[in-house]
């Protein structure tokens, strides 16, 4: 064609009925003068369609849409593997990563009631499978492996997770506290100097489209919560010291708290 499409863009049948292509471009229509940005998430088998879309809203004289390709997820060999062709729905992969992860949860809280143990794993099942691909830049394809996704202690989406639930136990075994904030050392310097760039990450993912750069920095300051927790006592000190550092425990729980939801991950309270 004149745009340099070697495939028409279809938009009618022979016999005048309208196909997919014409209905999307109607609907993009509507969105582009009813709302202030219009994106679409769309797999990697789409480039075309959505590269179509997007020179015939133009011609048309219509505000195009911006489009993000995801690149397939794939999975390694074994019982789900997608290497011999065969298809995996979102479903069945939650299922096999839930029963995965109520195993771990099992192990590590026994005494939880069951009901409470399945409720957690589902949670966890979600975040690893979400952030597994969310790390991902778009364009990059991705190998889905559950025995790192499900990795409390790797950099995965329960790690994230469990910082997260770790700050919530620190807080609730230290009651109420005013707050208050010195701060001395490099892991308190660190830790706290990581948690004022949250809002110019939130801003540089929502301009440029890039949310695995939220899921980085998610993993990071966890990373940094850890070494903190690791090296500097919180609730076995006192004075200003302590009511420091669980002004900052609290803050890196709120941070990572916002990270998490913003990701679609739920900031679970215990694991």
């Amino acid at each position: 064609s004149s745009a340099g499409f070697e495939k028409e863009y279809v938009l009618r049948r022979s016999d005048g009925t309208s196909v997919y292509a014409a209905r999307d471009l109607a609907y993009h229509t509507w969105k582009g003068r009813n709302f202030d940005r219009v994106i679409d998430v769309l797999g990697a088998d789409h480039k075309l369609i959505g590269a179509q879309l997007i020179v015939t809203m133009r011609l048309l004289g219509e505000r195009a849409p911006e489009i993000i390709h995801f690149e397939f997820v794939s999975l390694p060999e074994g019982s789900m593997s997608t290497r011999a062709g065969k298809f995996v729905s979102a479903d069945e992969l939650l299922d096999e990563v839930s029963g995965r992860a109520l195993e771990e949860v099992t192990i590590r809280r026994p005494e939880l009631p069951e009901p409470e143990r399945r409720e957690i794993a589902r949670s966890v099942a979600l975040a690893a499978v979400r952030y597994d691909i969310v790390r991902i830049s778009p364009e990059k394809s991705t190998v889905f492996d559950w025995k790192v996704a499900l990795d409390f202690e790797r950099q995965s989406g329960p790690y994230i997770q469990y910082a997260h639930a770790r700050a919530c136990s620190i807080l609730d075994k230290a009651g109420e506290f005013d707050e208050y904030i010195a701060l001395e050392n490099e892991h308190e310097l660190a830790l706290a100097r990581y948690i004022i760039r949250f809002p110019r990450v939130i801003e540089t993912v929502v301009t440029e489209l890039k949310p695995h750069l939220l899921a980085a920095y998610a993993r990071e300051l966890a990373d940094l919560f850890n070494a903190f927790y690791h090296f500097e006592p919180v609730l076995k000190t006192d004075g200003l010291v302590r009511r420091s550092r669980l002004t900052l425990v609290k803050a890196t729980r709120n941070t990572l708290s916002e990270a998490l939801q913003t990701l679609g991950i739920d900031a679970l309270r215990t694991m």
